[in-house]
C-alpha cells in the first residue's frame, strides 16, 4: 500500500527571545564599564614635581613636612592629578628643571631666572632670617652690615638680586649642604659668622624655637653648649616669595592650571589655613 511522504515538520518557535534592542544594550553594557574606569583612569593626570631634598647629618633624606604635603594635596585635588615627586639637591634640580623634567615647587625670583623660567603666582612668601653666634650678634639693616662676614647658605641657593650680586664682594659665601643641624653647628664653631634660614614663619623667636626642634631630632643627646650657641636676628634679611616655576613650553597650561589654584585658595583662606596649621 502506497503510504504518502509527510512533509518535514518546522521546528518549534522558541517561546523564550529577547527583544533586540535589550539584548544590544546588554552587550553594549559589557564594555561599558571598563571604559568608564579606564576614563578615570586617565583623567588622575601624573605632573612631575621637582622639590629640594634636605638631609640630616647622618646623611638620610628628611621626609617633606607635614603641612607642605597637605598643600601639595590641595593642588592635586583643585587640578585633579596626581604628583609624582622627584628630590634633587639643590644645584642638580635646577639643572634637571632647565632639562624640561618637571615644574618645580618653591622657587623665588631673581633676575637671571626671570630670563630662563616661566613662574606662576606667588603660593606663599618665606622670611629668610640671619642666625648667629649668641656672643656675635649685630643689628642688621641693611647689605652693609654684612660686610667683612662669612654667610653660610645651603649651595645653589639665591636670596635675590642684591644679595646675589654683593656675594664673595661684600662678604664671603660659604656654600654647604642642606643639613640644618650640620650648619649650625658649623657657625657655632666659628666656621662661619652668619647662617642663613628660610621659613615662613614671620617671628624671630618662632624660628630659634624651630631650629632648636631639628637639633633635637638630629641628635642623639642634648647638647646645651650647642643649644644655646645661636641667636637669630630680630629682623629677617627679606621676604622671599616662593612660586611654582618650569623651563618649556609644554609647562605653560600646568603653570595657568596652578595659577587658578593658587588665586582660589589665597580667596577662600585655604592656603593659609593649611600653612597656618602647623605653626
Amino acid at each position: 500500500m502506497f503510504t504518502p511522504v509527510q512533509p518535514d515538520r518546522p521546528e518549534p518557535e522558541c517561546r523564550y527571545w529577547l527583544p533586540a534592542w535589550l539584548l544590544l544594550f546588554f552587550v553594549l553594557g559589557l564594555f561599558a564599564y571598563p571604559s568608564v574606569k579606564a576614563t578615570e583612569v586617565e583623567k588622575q593626570e601624573k605632573l612631575v614635581l621637582l622639590i629640594r631634598e634636605l638631609r640630616n647629618e647622618a646623611g638620610e633624606m628628611v621626609p617633606i613636612r607635614d603641612e607642605i604635603r597637605q598643600l601639595l594635596n590641595y593642588f592635586e585635588h583643585q587640578l585633579h592629578i596626581k604628583f609624582e615627586i622627584r628630590r634633587y639637591p639643590w644645584t642638580r634640580l635646577l639643572i634637571n628643571a632647565k632639562a624640561g623634567e618637571g615644574i618645580i615647587f618653591g622657587l623665588s625670583k631673581n633676575r637671571e631666572r626671570l630670563q630662563t623660567y616661566q613662574f606662576s603666582e606667588a603660593i606663599y612668601a618665606n622670611y629668610v632670617w640671619l642666625i648667629t653666634r649668641s656672643d656675635a650678634t649685630f643689628s642688621y639693616n641693611g647689605m652693609l652690615d654684612l660686610k667683612g662676614k662669612t654667610i653660610g647658605i645651603v649651595r645653589g641657593t639665591s636670596y635675590g638680586d642684591e644679595f646675589d650680586s654683593q656675594r664673595n664682594v661684600l662678604f664671603q659665601v660659604e656654600e654647604d649642604t642642606s643639613s640644618h643641624g650640620a650648619r649650625l653647628k658649623k657657625l657655632v664653631n666659628k666656621r662661619m659668622d652668619v647662617m642663613i634660614f628660610g621659613d615662613r614663619r614671620a617671628q624671630a623667636d618662632e624660628i630659634e624655637q624651630l631650629l632648636l626642634r631639628i637639633l633635637r631630632k638630629e641628635s642623639s643627646t642634648a647638647d646645651k653648649t650647642l643649644e644655646q650657641g645661636f641667636k637669630v636676628l630680630p629682623k629677617p634679611m627679606l621676604v622671599d616669595e616662593l612660586h611654582f616655576a618650569a623651563v618649556g613650553s609644554q609647562y605653560q597650561v600646568w603653570i595657568r592650571k596652578l595659577n587658578a589654584a593658587i588665586l582660589a585658595g589665597k580667596k577662600s583662606g585655604e592656603i593659609s589655613r593649611i600653612l597656618i596649621s602647623d605653626k
